[in-house]
């Protein structure tokens, strides 16, 4: 089974070996003993791979599988009424579905929300070059909701929020997916062409997962916690003109910018019952960052946190908030009474945990699961706020498949806006700057904190961060 996670920015790899056993939550009785097993492991001075569905939140968080007056009411109408689809399994993934079945099924033959894959060693490497030569490939990419079903689901949201139920709820989507080709080498192609810093390429024997994800949800190193939310997105623009403007438009956004600061504030006050009192601290708030298809705002928040276990964290912190909204419970909730179809793996987390105890896990977004017929799912979605435009929520979503490289099918996707804004050269890479920093392709990995808005003249690029800022502690 192959089992690696890469620092695409920082330039370097963690690869793990020697299998030694597989740890599973099926049940919700099954985490507990699951998280001691995994922390045994762990002592004993074994390397851990995990993989956490998004609805394992359901089990750490009980009260969010309640459904919610409003939501659930009006789903289950929209449902009866045949005039939106109904919720539905992903293959392999979700609600006790086991790979390639159709029906629920229950106990041990429901898939895992908790996979804990345990390896001898490590071995500290550099990237996956990209391939010379590769046929692999994603050969059709379509939503399993059309734009008809999605819109309303995005004003019910909005009067969720006019009522008070919610402030922010992040509302995804599950794209079906279909590959040609070896999955390794689509990732390595991938992920050359959109290098981020908590990457992961894993075959766990069932299921292959490719994350390009550039999202940390929360790493340890020693007695330090760090999170660093990603909220507010743009697409990116050919001409070096237009993508500095989308830039500062994205900065200048009060929507998004609103975004995510209520999700900085969310994972303070997650942070906060189990820090040390006082040592919560928000290093950046609203830094832009770019990648090759898309700008978007990262935060970063650090406390110290000594002799707290993995279990502590996961249960005051997971699934990140930056996937749920706000309230945590209330937008959970939310979630489960109207998404189509259980998240699975995507939004949840894929990370690692060292023998000493330091950890990192992404937010897995930007992630592709595949089955063993080269079918699976890429999830994507977007944080709604009180004035989200329902028709941009649903550009949106394509701007963050763009990594596919191939068109979304029966989507409508373009307004002019969108037309003028195609997808910068693949060789861009990865940066954090100021909004008004964008340059052509040439510009290098910064990071600064953007605590207001910048200013004309365009100012020059910030010095490269430590190697460290943002990246996977490898």
């Amino acid at each position: 089974m192959t089992c690696r996670f890469e620092d695409r920015l920082g330039g370097t790899a963690l690869a793990l070996g020697g299998l030694v056993s597989r740890i599973e939550a099926r049940t919700r009785a099954e985490v507990a003993p699951a998280l001691e097993a995994i922390e045994a492991s762990r002592s004993a001075g074994h390397w851990v791979a995990l993989l956490l569905d998004y609805e394992l939140g359901e089990w750490l968080l009980p009260e969010t599988a309640a459904v919610p007056v409003h939501a659930g009411d009006g789903a289950r109408d929209d449902a009866k009424a045949g005039n939106s689809p109904q919720r539905t399994n992903l293959p392999g993934i979700g609600d006790g579905v086991s790979i390639g079945a159709t029906s629920n099924t229950a106990g041990s033959c429901a898939p895992p929300r908790l996979t804990a894959l345990i390896y001898a060693h490590a071995e500290h490497t550099v990237p996956w070059p990209a391939p010379a030569v590769s046929t692999a490939r994603v050969v059709s990419v379509a939503p399993r909701v059309q734009e008809a079903d999605y819109l309303p689901r995005i004003d019910t949201i909005r009067a969720g929020i006019h009522a008070g139920d919610f402030y922010q709820v992040n509302f995804t989507q599950p794209l079906d997916v279909r590959i040609a080709g070896d999955a390794q080498a689509l990732y390595t192609q991938l992920a050359s062409r959109h290098p981020s810093a908590h990457a992961a390429y894993i075959d766990d024997g069932g299921r292959r997962v490719l994350s390009f994800s550039p999202e940390l949800f929360v790493a340890r190193k020693g007695a330090t916690l760090t999170t660093r939310p990603m909220k507010g997105t743009a697409p990116r623009a050919a001409n070096p003109d237009d993508d500095a403007a989308q830039a500062q438009a994205l900065l200048a956004s009060e929507k998004n910018r609103a975004e995510n600061v209520m999700i900085v504030d969310l994972l303070r006050n997650d942070l906060g019952r189990i820090a040390t009192p006082g040592t919560v601290t928000v290093d950046a708030l609203c830094a832009l960052e770019a990648y090759p298809s898309v700008w978007t705002m990262t935060s970063t928040i650090r406390a110290h946190a000594p002799e707290v276990s993995l279990a502590e964290v996961l249960r005051a912190l997971f699934p990140c908030g930056s996937i749920t909204g706000a309230p945590k419970v209330a937008a959970m909730r939310h979630i489960r009474a109207t998404e189509i179809a259980p998240r699975g793996l995507y939004c949840g987390s894929v990370g690692w945990l060292a023998p000493n105890g330091d950890f990192s896990l992404n937010v897995a977004i930007r992630t592709l699961v595949l089955n063993a017929d080269d079918t699976g799912v890429y999830g994507v979605g977007g944080g709604i706020v009180h004035d989200s435009d329902p028709a941009e929520e649903w550009q949106e979503c394509f701007w963050k498949a763009r990594l596919l490289g191939v068109p979304v099918e029966s989507a409508s996707v373009q307004s002019a806006s969108a037309q003028s804004a195609s997808v910068r050269s693949d060789s861009v890479h990865s940066a954090s700057v100021h909004a008004a920093s964008a340059q052509p392709a040439s510009v290098q990995p910064t990071s600064v904190q953007s605590t207001s808005l910048p200013s004309a003249p365009v100012p020059s690029p910030p010095d490269p961060p430590p190697s460290d800022s943002g990246a996977l502690h490898l």
